[in-house]
């Protein structure tokens, strides 16, 4: 009961005043060496600007479904009938049977759409815990599909020319060439699976990567600089930044300092083809670096 103790706190303070506003979001992260918490009770919260804001509302846009947990890597515990200000909740655990990514809690309310989440890393720290609810009608959140789509083969572009691209790790910043999205992919590494591709350009790439639950993305570009690794929390997630040869690779999710290294050397003992295939659009499989 105790990690519940800070969003149930903020959500029955935002109770008493429902008067004010039927909604809130609540979110608190661990950044650095300190939480920050971030707490918005009006109808118009879509509009902050603010990086906590902005979590925030990805995590109202966030994606779900116990249908897409692997039972390979997790295992699930669930607790039904829970009473939450007259709606009935259902709790699921998931608790990852290796110490490489992250044990994730979470609350769905009756129609199946989350109404708190909370993250803690393989050492059981409290990453982050958000909560995004209606009084009235219930959980914010659209209702989530059972799969993120379907057919497996190379993304569609979204385009180019999509402007400046959003906050990442490490001041990484730079005009977006082309988008790639993915859906029901092979497996890339440990149950992760390549769902995205942002190119900025020939030389610099976002891959992002998601198991069901768990994500990370990795950062690729030409080092301007020699630098020391870097492992530190940043908004709720491990941040990792190495430098290979030259090339700066930034990986940042909810998985394992040890999986984002391992990850980093996978993708840099076979850069040329990690390179050629996301540039074409391409989706990174096992077949990167299981060679026959």
């Amino acid at each position: 009961m105790i990690r519940l103790i800070l969003s149930i706190v903020l959500l029955s303070s935002a109770a008493g005043n429902i008067f004010a506003a039927d909604k809130a979001v609540v979110f608190k992260c661990l950044n650095k060496n300190r939480y920050e918490v971030y707490l918005n009770m009006q109808d118009d919260y879509f509009a902050d600007t603010s990086m906590l804001g902005s979590i925030s509302r990805q995590l109202l846009r966030g994606f779900f479904s116990i249908d897409r947990i692997p039972a390979k890597y997790y295992s699930v515990e669930k607790i039904d009938n829970i009473s939450f200000f007259g709606f009935d909740i259902t709790q699921y655990t998931v608790i990852p049977k290796d110490k490489d990514r992250f044990k994730q809690i979470l609350w769905l309310d009756n129609s199946e759409r989350i109404v708190k989440l909370e993250v803690y890393d393989n050492v059981n720290t409290l990453m982050f815990a958000f909560s995004g609810f209606d009084y009235i009608n219930g959980a914010m959140h659209g209702r989530h599909h059972k799969g993120m789509g379907h057919g497996v083969g190379r993304g569609r572009g979204m385009g180019r020319g999509m402007g400046q691209v959003k906050e990442v790790p490490n001041g990484f910043r730079g005009n977006v060439e082309s988008k790639y999205k993915f859906w029901d992919t092979p497996e890339f590494y440990h149950g992760f699976r390549h769902f995205h591709t942002t190119v900025f350009n020939k030389y610099a790439f976002d891959l992002s990567f998601e198991d069901g639950i768990n994500r990370f993305s990795v950062f690729i570009k030409p080092a301007n600089m020699q630098l020391e690794p870097v492992s530190t929390i940043v908004y709720g997630n491990y941040l990792f930044s190495r430098i290979i040869d030259d090339v700066e690779y930034t990986v940042y999710g909810t998985v394992s300092f040890g999986f984002m290294e391992d990850v980093v050397n996978i993708i840099h003992r076979n850069i040329k083809k990690v390179v050629d295939t996301a540039s074409d659009g391409g989706i990174l499989t096992s077949e990167i670096y299981n060679k026959k």
